[in-house]
């Protein structure tokens, strides 16, 4: 088994020591804390406050949030180191003491406050340039025109007007002008929505002029400015500028505020640290003087947590149960899987599928060699397996790459070796043939397809000896043999079955395989209806189980996929490199090198991603259905966030 065992651990303390205990809890990242309420006797919260503690985190996760927002504004201005560097540069190590301490004497709330400012002062210069950029075009528009309307607004023999109409009933209005004959009109702009015009008109003719446009969206020039529009279209053009200057000048400052940005990721840690553990605070219990706490934590590490609360608040201060998981608690047990560093990265695959129960076995190595014989077999290149090995490597050396990125790395990497190695075993390299191959991927099709269909009987067949095994040491002694060894043994037996008849011509191979598949069906009606209370419903259930030779059918016939996407992506290979072919020498080796190299890359991406895919859905499917059923959940410890520093290991375990 490769999971974790687990304890449950309960600690007492006097409430001074509350917030110390549950630093030191933090600190281990090992302890998922759970509503002691819920899995004490009634008997024994006598003494306790079960009602909902006081909300501590509001403050906290207010702050937390003020700073993710501020994090996140700057991260536009603050000069950010390259990706190249990122992933180079480790993060710094930090125990929680002194992380507490730097924020501390930081003045988190001055520095929100700075950039509050900042972001303040260039909302207000953006607003003051769009308010420009507005004006700029109604003064570009009507630069042409040399004086101010006012200006000639109080004439006693001539009206003066400047207004714009839509450009649809432009025509319209210069030929009700032109009918008139006594206004002179003049086109002072053109544009794709708008035609303005400068009209000039007896005082007499007014009336007659107002009927014309009021058929007309005649709209009349309101202008507001002290100057001509063209020198207020310097002086704009000249603020624009000045305003321009101000938010480059802060944004300058802005990008030099390193030590700034680093303090308020510090304080992101923090308040992130402090408002789990004020979460944590409402699944305590309380007495007038005392605190409960309870949860789950690996077996592993009990002396580890124990000995980081001694040290800190002291042996005689804290009293520490733990206790053994008792049966009943299986399906609320958390789940920690435990593997090997190499088995380690495959986990993921499991944990897209679902984490298993605290009483099932771990799936991760099980199933981790068919995954990597299976992927390896899809994508079967020499070539893209050495590319694949050549990049992981270099990322995985090269870089400081860890968490999730890292391990999908090493997981990669991982399945280079089986890629490099079916590229081999099938003689392909970049889809040109090798001249030693043991099967070849053009020629022997039926013979990989039989070769794929093989392995899949090996790995169903291991599931049904796995369920049998699984079943009955959870002491399900008839589902042991209903759904394991019995289908086991009758899969045996239609291949001893189909061997000796189709291909070996052995009769006494065909009667022991034809023996089995009987014994066992019968076997399978007989157990099923022993183990049932209701004789009757035992034997249909047991008939509804051969049903199902159906379904395997089927199983069978899914890893045949192995087959078709080895084929299919060597043929598309062969087919790249045909076509370069087929360009004359000099057009090859120009432009035909980076169609190659475009090409290639393309199928590799679609072999690696369709084998991945193909793989994980053999998995799921047809091995973790004979086995596995899962419905576990991961331990969810109080820790802290590590978002961008790493924090102290204390665990000795």
């Amino acid at each position: 088994m490769a999971i974790a065992k687990m304890k449950k651990l309960t600690l007492l303390a006097e409430h001074t020591n509350k917030e110390a205990v549950l630093k030191s809890v933090q600190e281990m990242q090992s302890l998922e804390i759970i509503p002691v309420a819920e899995v004490l006797e009634e008997s024994l919260l006598n003494d306790f406050d079960t009602s909902a503690s006081r909300d501590l985190s509001n403050d906290s996760q207010a702050r937390l949030q003020d700073i993710e927002y501020a994090i996140n504004y700057l991260q536009d201005y603050v000069e950010q180191p390259g990706l190249i560097e990122r992933l180079k540069t480790k993060k710094e190590v930090f125990s929680l003491k002194e992380l507490e301490s730097i924020v501390e004497s930081a003045d988190v709330d001055a520095l929100l406050e700075q950039v509050s400012l900042k972001e303040k002062q260039l909302n207000n210069l953006d607003e003051k340039i769009k308010d420009l950029k507005q004006e700029e075009e109604f003064l570009r528009k009507w630069r042409a025109l040399s004086f101010k309307p006012e200006e000639v607004s109080h004439f006693r023999l001539m009206d003066v007007l400047v207004g714009t109409v839509d450009k649809e009933q432009s025509e319209a209005l210069v030929e009700g002008l032109r009918d008139n004959g006594r206004i002179y009109y003049d086109e002072v702009y053109r544009r794709s929505d708008e035609v303005a015009y400068l009209i000039i008109l007896p005082k007499t003719e007014r009336k007659q002029f107002d009927d014309l446009v009021a058929q007309y969206s005649y709209r009349e020039l309101t202008y507001t400015h002290e100057l001509l529009p063209e020198d207020e279209l310097y002086r704009n053009l000249t603020e624009q500028k000045q305003v321009r200057g101000d938010k480059e000048k802060i944004i300058a400052e802005m990008k030099k505020w390193t030590s700034l940005y680093r303090n308020l990721e510090l304080a992101e840690e923090y308040y992130y640290n402090l408002s789990e553990r004020e979460k944590a605070h409402n699944l305590l219990l309380d007495s007038h003087h005392l605190f409960l706490l309870s949860g789950w934590i690996e077996e592993e590490k009990v002396d580890s947590l124990k000995a980081n609360i001694d040290q800190t608040i002291g042996e005689s201060e804290v009293a520490v149960l733990s206790e053994d998981i008792m049966m009943k608690e299986y399906n609320e047990v958390p789940v920690v899987l435990k593997n090997n560093s190499f088995v380690r990265p495959f986990e993921m695959i499991t944990e897209m599928f679902s984490y298993p129960k605290y009483n099932e076995v771990d799936p991760t190595p099980l199933m981790m060699p068919f995954f990597m014989v299976f992927f390896g077999m899809m994508a079967a290149d020499l070539g893209y397996g050495m590319l694949l090995f050549g990049v992981t490597l270099f990322a995985l050396k090269a870089f400081n790459i860890e968490g999730s990125m890292g391990n999908f790395l090493k997981f990669l990497y991982t399945l280079s070796f089986p890629t490099m190695a079916f590229g081999v075993f099938f003689g392909s390299f970049f889809g040109i043939e090798l001249p030693i191959q043991v099967f070849s991927l053009q020629d022997d099709v039926l013979e990989i397809m039989a070769f794929s269909v093989v392995l899949g009987l090996i790995q169903l067949l291991y599931g049904l000896v796995l369920n049998g095994i699984i079943k009955g040491k959870q002491g399900q002694r008839a589902s042991s043999y209903v759904d394991g060894y019995a289908w086991f043994l009758m899969l045996i037996g239609f291949i001893l079955w189909v061997g000796g008849a189709m291909l070996l011509n052995m009769p006494l191979l065909t009667q022991i395989g034809i023996g089995l598949v009987v014994l066992n069906a019968v076997g399978i009606l007989v157990v099923s209806a022993l183990s049932s209370s209701n004789k009757a419903l035992g034997i249909g259930l047991g008939a509804y189980n051969l049903y199902g030779i159906s379904g395997y059918v089927g199983d069978i016939v899914s890893y045949t996929r192995l087959m078709a996407l080895a084929v299919a992506s060597a043929n598309i290979a062969m087919a790249f490199n045909m076509i370069i072919g087929f360009l004359p020498p000099i057009a090859r080796f120009t432009v035909g090198v980076l169609i190659i190299i475009a090409l290639q890359a393309l199928n590799i991406a679609l072999t690696f991603l369709s084998a991945y895919v193909h793989t994980s859905r053999l998995q799921y499917v047809e091995f973790f259905g004979k086995f596995f059923e899962g419905g576990g959940r991961p331990l969810t410890p109080l820790k802290m966030l590590e978002k961008h520093v790493w924090m102290e290991d204390n665990n000795n375990g």
